[in-house]
C-alpha cells in the first residue's frame, strides 16, 4: 500500500512548504522590518525562534538517528567549496540590505508584500546567471572540495566524513544547548543599555 505523502515526495514538499510558509508568517519572518531590526540586533525575537528551531531539529534528527525512526540512507549532506562559501556571502549581503532572502521573499509575497517579487525575480535571474557560468566557475576551481567535502559534525556512517567521533547523543546535546541559548537570549539588547 503506498503512502500518500512518503511516496510522493512533490505533493510533500508543496505540502511541507506550505506549513513552513505559514510559519515563517506566524513568527514574523516575512516582515522585512522584523529582520532588519534582528540583523541589527535590536529585535531578537526572531533570532530566538530560529535558534530554537534550529536546537528542536538537531534533537529530533539525532533522538530519530538513536531510535532507529530516521534512516540514515536519506541524509544527504552537501560538499563544502568555496562556490558555497561565495554564494552564502551573496545571500548575506543581500539578505541583509533587503532585509528578505528567498524563502521569506516567497512567504511574504504570499503575505500579501508585492515588492518582495523583485527579491523573487532577482533570485531567478541570479540562479539562471550561475547556470550559465557554471562551467566556468567549475573550470577554475571554484567547486573543489574544502575540508574533506561531505562532513557532518558527528559520525553517521561510512559514506560521510566527520568532525568528532562519538555517539548521536552528542547531536542531542549540542541542540539542547542552542535551545538553552535560545530561550537565555534577551528579546533585545537596547533595554539592557537603559
Amino acid at each position: 500500500m503506498n503512502h500518500l505523502f512518503v511516496d510522493n515526495m512533490p505533493l510533500l514538499g508543496i505540502v511541507l512548504g506550505i506549513l513552513f510558509g505559514f510559519a515563517l508568517f506566524y513568527a514574523g519572518a516575512t516582515n522585512r522590518v522584523f529582520i532588519i531590526n534582528m540583523l541589527k540586533l535590536k529585535d531578537l525575537t526572531l533570532m530566538k525562534i530560529i535558534l530554537l528551531g534550529i536546537g528542536f531539529g538537531m534533537v529530533l534528527t539525532y533522538l530519530g538517528m538513536i531510535l532507529k525512526i530516521i534512516p540514515v540512507e536519506h541524509f544527504s549532506i552537501k560538499v563544502m567549496n568555496l562556490g558555497v562559501i561565495f554564494g552564502a556571502g551573496i545571500l548575506g549581503v543581500g539578505f541583509g540590505m533587503i532585509g528578505l532572502c528567498p524563502g521569506t521573499a516567497i512567504a511574504s509575497f504570499g503575505a500579501g508584500y508585492s515588492k518582495a517579487i523583485y527579491v523573487i525575480l532577482g533570485g531567478l535571474v541570479g540562479a539562471f546567471l550561475f547556470t550559465m557560468s557554471y562551467p566556468v566557475l567549475k573550470s577554475i576551481g571554484l567547486f573543489k572540495e574544502l575540508f574533506g567535502g561531505k562532513t557532518s559534525l558527528i559520525y553517521i556512517s561510512e559514506k560521510y566524513n566527520f568532525l568528532y567521533e562519538g555517539t548521536p547523543w552528542i547531536g542531542v546535546f549540542i541542540g539542547v544547548i542552542i535551545i538553552v541559548i535560545s530561550l537565555a537570549l534577551p528579546y533585545s539588547f537596547e533595554n539592557k543599555k537603559r
